[in-house]
């Protein structure tokens, strides 16, 4: 062609005829193709090191031509960018070298925790012997001590879901306050001793540790009773010995020699303050005492060294708050942290005695005892414990660990009585009521006879009452004739009369163990709130065990008491608790406290409730308050496990009273005239049956506005309930408005002014029935329950805690009983 174009091309240098791209295809492949012709125009001329960082080539010139990535899609074929060049290609490298470090995944690496962050765990696959104190990790000596001198081999439920979070030692991390839940008789009281003496025993191996170091333990008990009991329990656990059995007194070397400096306090009212502010100075590490006298001592003993307090314990705290201790509780938590700030800020500024060493970061470990989680439980728990676990009994199948967690506002827990106990109830006539409580107390005594001494409690709602029963059972006899007649029925009472009645029960009544004619070989005991504190104690302690020097080993006793006696108290061989009168308040949980006095600690035992025929609902009621829980059909309450049998009164006369036939109906009739010919030889007899039927009938009145459809006084009857008391007719008290009323009406109706005299009483009488309608819409019964808590509370004279001095439920004269009854 003569296009007369000269093409000046040098192939001398070997480098390919650069395309500067490729038209088509895919974007990737003309990447790929332009880096190719990149590669090939560096010609290095001695053996070099690539860009890779681990990858040698040891000629450039022979390095293989890449292959482009091929289109999975389609079959290879070669596009145009992969067609070799003019110049001829490098013969195929047969071997080449892949780099170790490129093109590996990126990797995260952690950085490792300081062993200040991590908390000891305890092995997973580590066996687990719940099954044994020893297993639960209590202190070798604590568990040698149980084991031969307290013949106390096995934890209970609750101590196995306690122990192991409470034994926990501050450098684990896991320290915290508890709240316990459990039922009556399930061992609770050892559950916080057991840690408490634990955590506390270390310390004897200190050479400048002795009881002056002050308290550092406290344990709060409701009543005196539940104190005296827990100090008996703490002094007995104080006993263990301090080195092991093989160890000798006179080894040179000991392991670790201990001091006995752990003494335990006791402080309830009734006492010696000035004797109690002796000991406190001396110093007692482990105190049992009552809300208001450690409130008392707090406020006006400066010898009180309380400032290093490592635990405290609120035992039975629901009954704390039915007894009205919440603000005492409050001013006693103040009084702990006021304390402890001062005995720190003292030591830190080089003012305090104290010895060097102690922890004084360590903060107070509180615990709280509860059957149940109330609303005012709720709040005392909210105000006295930091982060709480929960800790329940468990069963043996749910396996050993406890179930812990935070408190829940909106859990409604059943609280049902032990599964073992065998709970019966007899529908007696009002009229029946007495003759049917002895013959149901004979027929258990009798069953004991020729076994161990047997124990039975019987619960009724007033202290009067308890006393006239106490007065009745050990005085009245049988086969005597009429005495003289006193006015039952008199509400005038002179001074002599007075005078000599208390004269006459001086000695009678400083006694507190009596025998009863109708129940052979069996000591009769009362406990309420009127006696004095000696009394009271002296009473638990020969009710729990303490022969007298006149009993038989097989003497059956028999305890008569109120409300009093329904909490925390372990009294031994209880077989049998009859409720003579239905709890007053604190419905079936009170129900449930009464008959935990028995069946205690995986033991039998027996309750008894005496209903009315008016009262027949309340074995539903509490059946289903007890089981049912939150269940709504009936077929599911009636699914439930806990039911009261009922047992016919004619099985229980005829059991009580024996005889053929019909014959109990005449001995029964028996024992009713011989109780009603005592109350009618003396007057001071006839006075104490008044009281009690009046005192009887005020705390009736006092069944909260839920439970009046079974519990109303107007479906009593009063002739028949009379009956009850040992009395021929009702007092006068109660009767003389209605008579009165009528003969003034039969004298007045031929009178000129009968009629307006009429129309004024019609109105009397509606405006009565319209206060009577609004007094029991539901407000009086709270105003009345605040009255009978306020009368029961501690009241400050004179800068000291002192009882208001009114008995249980004397909140109401007679004349307001009388309106109570004739309201309509």
């Amino acid at each position: 062609m003569d296009d007369d174009i000269v093409l000046n091309i040098d192939t001398s240098s070997g480098v390919p005829s650069r395309k500067t791209g490729q038209k088509g295809g895919r974007w990737v492949d003309r990447l790929k193709v332009k880096r190719a012709v990149k590669r090939k125009a560096q010609a290095p001329s001695k053996l070099t090191k690539s860009t890779e960082p681990t990858t040698y080539i040891t000629d450039v010139d022979d390095r293989p031509t890449k292959r482009p990535h091929r289109d999975r899609t389609t079959p290879h074929q070669p596009s145009e960018s992969t067609k070799p060049t003019s110049t001829p290609a490098p013969p195929r490298q047969t071997q080449f070298i892949s780099s170790l470090f490129t093109s590996n995944p990126k990797i995260v690496t952690l950085q490792p925790e300081t062993p200040a962050m991590r908390l000891p765990t305890k092995p997973s696959n580590a066996p687990l012997d719940t099954s044994s104190f020893e297993g639960l990790g209590l202190h070798p000596l604590l568990v040698s001590h149980l084991t031969s001198r307290m013949n106390i081999s096995k934890p209970t439920a609750i101590q196995r879901s306690s122990l192991p979070s409470l034994l926990a030692s501050p450098e684990d991390g896991t320290e915290r306050d508890a709240f316990i839940q459990s039922q009556t008789g399930s061992g609770k009281t050892l559950s916080y001793l057991l840690p408490i003496v634990h955590d506390l025993l270390p310390l004897s191996s200190l050479s400048y540790i002795d009881r002056s170091i002050g308290t550092l333990a406290i344990i709060i008990a409701p009543t005196r009773e539940l104190a005296k009991q827990i100090s008996d329990v703490l002094e007995a656990l104080l006993k263990l010995r301090l080195r092991a059995e093989n160890e000798s007194a006179d080894d040179p070397n000991p392991a670790s020699r201990l001091t006995r400096w752990l003494v335990s306090g006791l402080l309830i009212g009734g006492e010696n303050r000035t004797h109690e502010k002796a000991r406190l100075r001396k110093g007692v590490p482990i105190l049992v005492t009552t809300p208001g006298r450690l409130l008392d001592h707090l406020q006006n003993t400066s010898s009180f060294n309380i400032g290093k307090c490592r635990w405290l314990v609120l035992d039975e705290a629901d009954h704390l708050m039915e007894l009205g201790f919440e603000e005492t509780i409050t001013g006693i938590l103040k009084g702990l942290e006021g304390r402890h700030r001062l005995a720190k800020q003292a030591v830190e500024e080089g003012k305090s005695m104290e010895v060097g060493g102690w922890d004084w970061k360590r903060r107070r470990r509180t615990i709280l005892c509860s059957a149940t989680i109330r609303e005012d439980v709720q709040k005392l728990a909210g105000t006295a414990l930091v982060n709480p676990l929960i800790i329940k009994a468990v069963e043996i199948d749910k396996g050993p660990e406890p179930a812990t967690g935070r408190l829940d506002p909106q859990s409604s827990e059943k609280f049902t009585p032990p599964s073992q106990l065998t709970q019966k109830y007899v529908v007696a006539p009002l009229k029946l009521r007495l003759v049917t409580l002895v013959a149901l107390l004979r027929s258990l005594v009798a069953q004991a006879q020729g076994r161990r001494s047997t124990k039975i409690i019987v619960f009724f709602s007033c202290t009067d009452s308890v006393d006239f029963h106490w007065n009745l059972l050990a005085e009245a006899s049988m086969g005597e004739g009429e005495g003289p007649v006193s006015n039952v029925n008199s509400d005038e009472d002179s001074s002599e009369e007075t005078e000599k009645k208390s004269a006459t029960d001086t000695n009678k009544h400083d006694a507190h163990e009596r025998k009863c004619p109708l129940l052979p070989d069996t000591s009769i005991y009362r406990l309420h709130g009127s006696l004095p504190t000696q009394t009271r104690l002296s009473v638990v302690k020969s009710f729990s065990g303490t022969q007298t020097l006149n009993a038989s080993p097989t003497s059956s006793s028999i305890l008569l008491c109120t409300s009093v006696a329904s909490r925390g108290l372990d009294l031994p061989l209880v077989r049998a608790v009859v409720q003579y009168d239905l709890p007053t308040e604190g419905g079936a949980t009170e129900y449930v406290h009464r008959v935990g006095r028995t069946a205690r600690a995986g033991k039998g035992g027996e309750a008894w409730s005496i209903v009315a025929p008016s009262e027949i609902d309340w074995v539903q009621w509490v059946q289903e308050k007890m089981d049912g829980g939150g269940k709504e059909s009936e077929s599911e309450v009636n699914q439930g496990n806990v039911s009261l049998t009922p047992i016919a009164i004619e099985e229980i006369l005829g059991s009580g009273f024996g005889g053929r036939g019909q014959e109990y109906e005449e001995r029964a009739t028996e024992v009713q005239l011989a109780f009603e010919r005592w109350v009618l030889r003396e007057k001071q007899n006839s006075e104490l049956a008044r009281t009690a039927f009046l005192s009887h009938m005020r705390a009736y009145a006092t069944h909260p506005s839920g439970e009046k459809h079974i519990f109303h006084i107007r479906h009593l009857h009063l002739g028949h309930l009379a009956k009850a008391f040992a009395l021929r007719e009702a007092p006068k008290s109660i009767t003389w408005t209605t008579a009165g009323a009528q003969k003034s009406r039969k004298k007045n109706e031929g009178h000129p002014s009968a009629a307006i005299a009429k129309n004024k009483a019609v109105k009397s009488h509606q405006q009565q029935r319209r206060e009577w309608e609004i007094n029991h819409s539901g407000e009086a019964e709270k105003r009345m329950q605040n009255v009978v808590r306020a009368q029961g509370r501690l009241t400050k004279k004179g800068g000291v805690m002192m009882s208001s001095g009114v008995s249980e439920f004397q909140i109401a004269g007679g004349d307001a009983l009388e309106k109570l009854v004739h309201g309509s």
